[in-house]
């Protein structure tokens, strides 16, 4: 399930884009973004949200919050930082994510989480081609890094809090509430002036994709599918975000296909796959005499 969300996050890449290219910011992005999901799941799910008990409503907010602080951090860095770096930077939420759970929840992480941190460090590099840039840190740089540790904190939350709520569904209501409201908020306090630069027409159908597709669909099999896995192999999984975006572009021909995404890509499978499987050597047990 976990590779599946990778997938669909990956592809909202491209619908990202439109919006952005209809003229919309991150806080109007997040606010449709949020709008589309409640109403979404007030019809689907609507018999579930009666039965909504305080303990949805708490994780709700508190991951709501976490999810809204990273995304809304690391789509606004684009505005000082380039492309490529924000990608890369972000990716460090596999290494932020085994820190938070050693500091707070004194949880160390398995031997071999070092190794396929280490590839998946070095995957992600060589398919940015970060390596031939100036690694110089920016304002921008520096948000995309704190950004890294709300997503972090929402892939612990997922995997140790979701599962107490009664639903993961109407859990990512509660998200779509926090998301909705704390992008109107935004936009009316800092992005009012780009509203009437907005093209509505052509940005409602990437915007109800992103909203449906990815923010509803995708999370509740992320809350589902984490509860069967731990937070650094999740994390490691759905690292694979970058790649199938790379994979996604290719196919829409907005990137060539190239020797950077191809091994960049096969050592990421490497590390996922290291973290999936579990290799036991039997040794031979001397017999008493």
């Amino acid at each position: 399930m976990l590779f599946v969300v990778a997938i669909l996050w990956g592809s909202s890449y491209v619908f990202a884009k439109l919006t952005v290219d209809a003229g919309m910011h991150s806080g109007l992005i997040n606010a449709c973004r949020g709008t589309m999901c409640v109403a979404a799941g007030s019809l689907i799910f609507f018999k579930k949200l009666r039965h909504m008990t305080w303990v949805d409503v708490r994780l709700g907010l508190t991951i709501g919050t976490i999810n809204f602080l990273g995304y809304y951090l690391q789509t606004d860095a684009l505005r000082y930082t380039t492309p490529a770096k924000n990608a890369f930077l972000t990716t460090l939420y596999i290494v932020v994510a085994p820190l938070l759970l050693w500091l707070f929840w004194h949880e160390r992480p398995q031997r071999k989480a070092y190794f396929s941190i280490a590839l998946s460090i070095i995957g992600m590099a060589i398919i940015t081609n970060i390596l031939k840039s100036n690694l110089h840190l920016q304002f921008g740089d520096v948000l995309t890094l704190i950004s890294t540790i709300f997503w972090a904190a929402q892939i612990i939350f997922f995997a140790k809090y979701a599962p107490h709520a009664s639903s993961p569904w109407v859990l990512i209501f509660m998200i779509g509430i926090c998301q909705g409201t704390y992008g109107w908020i935004t936009t009316f306090l800092f992005e009012r002036p780009s509203l009437v630069h907005v093209h509505w027409v052509q940005a409602l159908i990437p915007l109800a994709i992103l909203a449906i597709g990815v923010t509803f669909l995708a999370q509740g099999m992320q809350i589902t599918g984490q509860a069967y896995t731990d937070p650094t192999t999740a994390g490691l999984i759905l690292m694979l975000e970058s790649f199938f975006a790379s994979v996604m572009s290719v196919i829409m021909g907005y990137d060539p296909l190239t020797p950077q995404l191809v091994i960049g890509g096969f050592i990421l499978l490497v590390a996922n796959a290291i973290m999936q499987v579990n290799i036991h050597i039997p040794f031979l047990k001397r017999k008493a005499l």
